[in-house]
């Protein structure tokens, strides 16, 4: 992959500050994703009830089965107004499934569904985490992950912990680890471990405390590995368990550096290399450029980094469309036969409520 260009195709005002983005990766509706939108009210006293947000589903292009291919409409199917979202996710396996992590400590799971004859996210169910006794009630689910086989979902919080739920029995807790002395930014499973993930696999949880732990979900003991990392200077805010290749974790850092771990051995990065800003969110491009990883860094830009065939990092493109905190990215999750067999991206930044559609093409 050489130097990449990447210029926006349309743009949009969420009109409250926008934090996620993801795009559908179910067959039929890859030209479906959503945005969350992070609202705080103020007030006094911090509550939930000042925590407002919105979860904003899009289409870009023409309907699937007609039009034009090279349609740019951006169309806003729906709003649903709810407490701020501070991550979703689409279940990897059961269609048309999206899990929320809320402001308000709770999971919640909708359904995508087209039966009343318009494309619309319905209410499934909702899971209160289970906050610590010892501390105020005031709990954030911060971040979530889906088991590979889509059964079971990580969520980590504001209290430093990871909490695992079971799906298929309607959001059940199965175990609650308290491992963090500070925020549990996020959390991710491993996918490297199929025999075990798919069995009650391995997570990967980073927090505030510059610990990175792994845990077996089949133990509600202490973690399998966790260790005071001393390649991070700051917390750590993103985590992608990297399928391309084996044993593969990448971490996104406040002190500005995507790292390359051995998930085996998480006590120092194989590689690293320094970005502007933060690096918040990381997405990568498993159907098109499995190696090309967009990085969502804060208080910068949006930049896509080549993950090389010696483990190194190279900077091959940005994006400085955004005036303000760059918090939401991802990759739209189609082959390269798609359609208009486009490279396209969506980017969300916080304070300017801007979000951007953008194509990704070789210099």
């Amino acid at each position: 992959m050489g130097k990449l260009n990447i210029e926006t195709i349309t743009s949009h005002d969420t009109e409250q500050p926008a934090d996620s983005i993801e795009w559908c990766p179910h067959d039929g509706w890859q030209d479906v994703f959503v945005c969350g939108t992070y609202q705080h009210e103020r007030d006094e006293e911090p509550s939930t009830a000042n925590r407002v947000g919105r979860i904003l589903l899009y289409r870009f292009g023409a309907e699937p089965d007609g039009g034009d291919p090279t349609d740019d409409t951006l169309s806003l199917l729906q709003t649903i107004d709810r407490s701020a979202v501070l991550d979703q996710k689409w279940n990897p396996r059961t269609n048309h499934q999206l899990a929320v992590a809320g402001a308000d400590g709770m999971l919640a799971l909708y359904a995508l569904s087209d039966t009343s004859g318009h494309l619309q996210l319905e209410p499934q169910t909702t899971a209160t985490l289970a906050g610590d006794e010892t501390e105020e009630r005031n709990l954030l689910a911060l971040a979530l992950d889906w088991s590979p086989d889509g059964k079971r979902i990580a969520v980590s919080d504001s209290h430093g912990s990871i909490q695992l739920l079971n799906v298929e029995d309607g959001l059940q807790p199965v175990h609650s680890w308290k491992v963090h002395g500070f925020e549990a930014w996020t959390c991710a499973f491993s996918r490297h471990n199929e025999n075990i993930v798919f069995s009650d696999g391995i997570y990967l949880a980073g927090g505030d405390d510059c610990f990175l732990c792994a845990h077996d979900v089949r133990c509600p003991g202490e973690p399998i590995m966790k260790g005071k990392n001393k390649t991070h200077s700051a917390g750590v805010t993103s985590l992608l368990s990297f399928a391309g290749r084996d044993h593969i974790l990448l971490t996104g850092s406040y002190d500005e550096n995507v790292r390359l771990f051995d998930e085996r051995q998480l006590k120092c990065s194989v590689s690293e290399l320094p970005l502007h800003g933060g690096v918040w969110r990381l997405r990568s491009n498993p159907l098109r450029e499995p190696d090309a990883i967009l990085c969502a860094c804060m208080y910068h830009n949006f930049s896509v980094v080549q993950l090389n065939a010696d483990d190194s990092f190279e900077l091959v493109g940005v994006y400085g469309e955004h005036e303000s905190i760059c918090y939401g990215c991802d990759w739209q999750q189609v082959g390269k036969g798609y359609r208009s067999g486009r490279n396209v991206i969506a980017t969300c930044s916080f304070y300017d409520h801007k979000l951007c559609v953008s194509e990704v093409t070789v210099a």
